[in-house]
């Protein structure tokens, strides 16, 4: 296969220039490449592979935003369980509508099934390569950067949603119109949500073990906030560093590290670090989860009392829509279709003055309804994505205006948390969420002891780790967090009807959009098989030569 470099449009013939703008064709391997996605979204070039997909430059047909679109190997696509993740992936970023979270813009399945997302395409560069490139950063640094991750996950956290994978390569660095680093927490690909299904594979650790919690390590399945903010720990001490707290050259030797090591303090490897940010990181660092900061809020309030004026601002990456080497889009396309018919019907007036060949005037008459055609779908896709766009941006600000009701609220459960933390026994029993688990590690430990015969001890164990669960029950009952929690439950239900509710509304659209995008796609190889026919039964006249030179001329 073979593809124009300007106007993306493919052959399959032995055709070694485009019709439409005379580029020299170029082989292509991939063959999604040239292809539009979800009726709207042109594959132009590869930016990078993973291990489970592949991410594309695209172009928006209709409107040429620039984007970027992630779609699933072809060799998952049977894989269920991973296609579930590529759409929590979609589905939990989509809904967060952060500035500091990529935008998700779009989410489907292509023609055969593999599923993708469309996202906003980031100018900068992911965390990793800044560290590579500087090896470390200044605490004042670490500490505007680390604030906008916090923001980031407090907002997912909010919404029930736990990124599980907090490291450099899934932060990435942007800026702002006025130069400002702007952070972005990309790859909610394991991101899991308490509403959804346990998505885990059977002895599959998801995530990075130098940055994983020990929680992790213990139950693969709990998943908690907290775990976020333990790597978000690990981050800040390895930013100011250059180096992780605990190293190790396998991962058995990071897992023993994470669950036994005593996490060091920031100041022993940077002295001029300040004393609240030594003390907050290794807060972060506790094994313990309930020793930690109480949530993400908690750790934005301390950061920011630490961060200049100029950090703690709120801003939004630049926004970037490249529309260079756009004249190869659809519209552009339709319009030399239209001219190179027009120039084909004065070269057979010219040749054939008399009696034009059966074979020419049915080709020439075939080229002009399928130019027809092209250009009443062409025009009907425009509604339909102007329709959708609306949708789009109405619900963009629906989120925006839920997400700050869910932070505005957050925060105040935050602060009630943590005087509710405060204000809890200090006695060897601790607070009632730690004497359940107490009392639930008890039973465990007493099950083991007769796993295949019924005991009294283990009733009695039982019996106290109900017990010990309803007086936890009755402490929450009567906590300020429980107003609180309720009100903050209420939000996330609405937001989620606005998502359900949405996602039905759009769904005609996007088909219709796609069927389109179908026979568009069909048309144009038509075309190109017609326009080809003409120019082969036409081209050994002299006397059409300046008629060709036009065609020329004004493709190139």
């Amino acid at each position: 296969m073979r593809i124009c470099p300007v106007c993306h449009l493919r052959y399959h013939d032995g055709s070694r220039r485009c019709l439409v703008d005379d580029a020299v064709l170029e082989a292509v391997a991939d063959p999604r490449l040239g292809t539009t996605i979800g009726g709207r979204y042109l594959l132009e070039s590869v930016l990078g592979r993973g291990g489970m997909a592949s991410v594309y430059r695209a172009r928006h047909v209709l409107t040429d935003q620039v984007v970027a679109v992630k779609v699933l190997h072809d060799r998952f696509a049977e894989d269920l369980a991973l296609r579930e993740r590529l759409a929590r992936e979609a589905q939990s970023a989509r809904t967060l509508a952060h500035p500091n979270v990529v935008q998700i813009f779009d989410v489907g399945e292509a023609d055969d099934g593999v599923p993708y997302l469309v996202m906003e395409l980031l100018e900068g560069q992911p965390l990793d390569q800044v560290l590579k490139h500087r090896k470390k950063i200044s605490p004042s640094e670490a500490i505007g950067l680390g604030l906008q991750i916090a923001r980031g996950l407090g907002r997912a956290h909010d919404l029930g949603v736990v990124h599980r994978d907090v490291k450099p390569e899934n932060v990435f660095v942007c800026r702002s119109d006025d130069g400002e680093p702007v952070v972005k927490l990309v790859d909610f690909g394991i991101a899991i949500s308490p509403q959804d299904p346990r998505l885990t594979f059977s002895g599959q650790l998801l995530g990075s073990p130098r940055y994983m919690a020990p929680e992790r390590f213990k139950d693969r399945l709990e998943v908690i906030p907290s775990s976020d903010l333990y790597a978000l720990g690990i981050l800040l001490f390895e930013l100011c560093a250059g180096v992780l707290p605990f190293e190790s050259t396998s991962m058995a030797g990071f897992i023993l590290a994470h669950l036994e090591t005593p996490p060091p303090r920031l100041r022993a490897s940077v002295p001029e670090a300040p004393p609240a940010l030594d003390q907050l990181v290794f807060e972060l660092m506790q094994k313990d989860p309930s020793h930690r900061p109480v949530d993400a809020h908690a750790v934005v309030a301390a950061l920011s009392s630490m961060a200049s004026d100029q950090a703690r601002r709120v801003r939004r990456a630049s926004t970037f829509v490249s529309l260079r080497d756009s004249r190869g889009g659809l519209a552009a396309r339709l319009v030399h279709w239209i001219e190179r018919a027009r120039v084909y019907g004065e070269m057979l007036d010219v040749a054939f003055p008399a009696v034009v060949p059966d074979t020419l005037a049915g080709e020439l008459a075939e080229l002009h309804a399928a130019i027809g055609r092209l250009r009443a779908l062409d025009a009907r896709a425009r509604v339909l994505d102007e329709s959708l766009a609306r949708r789009d941006q109405q619900l963009m600000l629906d989120r925006e205006r839920l997400g700050h009701a869910v932070e505005t609220l957050a925060q105040d459960l935050s602060r009630a948390r943590d005087a509710l933390r405060r204000s809890s026994p200090s006695t060897e029993e601790g607070a009632p969420a730690e004497r359940f688990r107490a009392a639930l590690a008890a039973v465990v430990a007493v099950a083991a002891r007769f796993p295949n015969e019924p005991r009294q001890e283990v009733l009695d164990a039982l019996h106290r780790a109900v017990d010990s669960h309803e007086r936890w029950l009755e402490a929450a009952r009567e906590s300020a967090t429980t107003d609180l929690e309720f009100q903050l439950g209420v939000l996330r239900g609405r937001l989620e009807s606005l998502e359900a509710d949405d996602a039905a509304a759009r769904e005609r659209e996007s088909a219709e959009l796609r069927a389109n995008a179908e026979e568009r796609g069909r048309l144009e190889e038509r075309l190109v098989i017609l326009s080809t026919s003409l120019a082969n039964a036409l081209r050994p006249r002299p006397e059409l030569a300046p008629l060709f030179h036009r065609l020329t001329a004004r493709a190139s």
